[in-house]
């Protein structure tokens, strides 16, 4: 005698619930604070760059005026000295294309352009403790 197993159906497993993500709640840690960019920063920066991308020259809204000369990962902080405008293919660029060194370099020249001689990068950097 054979059994037929054709119309054997397995269990199907439970659905799993998904849980929503609760937003953290509590201050933000100060390094991140000290990492964004306000947004009167990023205006002040905005018009301070004619309203302009300082690579390509491409008008922009003031949301643009958000990129680090020093990255955020590498604690550059949210002052006017470490932030400039760029449109989003030349940011990209900046930060990730072929050709980062030369921007970064024509983002330093810029900086160092509008601040004189009293623009040093390691001003830029986050320290939980200044000695």
């Amino acid at each position: 005698m054979s059994i037929d197993y054709s119309n054997f159906a397995y269990p199907k497993p439970p659905k799993k619930e998904k849980k929503k993500r609760q937003p953290i709640k509590g201050k933000k840690h100060r390094q991140t604070k000290e990492t964004d960019i306000n947004p009167k920063v990023k205006v002040r920066v905005w018009e301070r760059d004619d309203h302009r991308c300082i690579f390509c020259k491409t008008l922009v809204t003031w949301h643009y005026a958000c990129c680090h000369y020093v990255p955020r990962s590498a604690g550059g902080l949210g002052v006017e000295e470490n932030i400039f405008t760029g449109c989003e293919d030349c940011h990209r660029e900046q930060e990730n294309g072929l050709n980062t060194l030369e921007y970064e370099e024509k983002a330093k020249r810029h900086l160092k352009s509008i601040y004189g001689a009293n623009w040093k990068e390691e001003d830029l950097i986050y320290r939980k403790y200044d000695y």
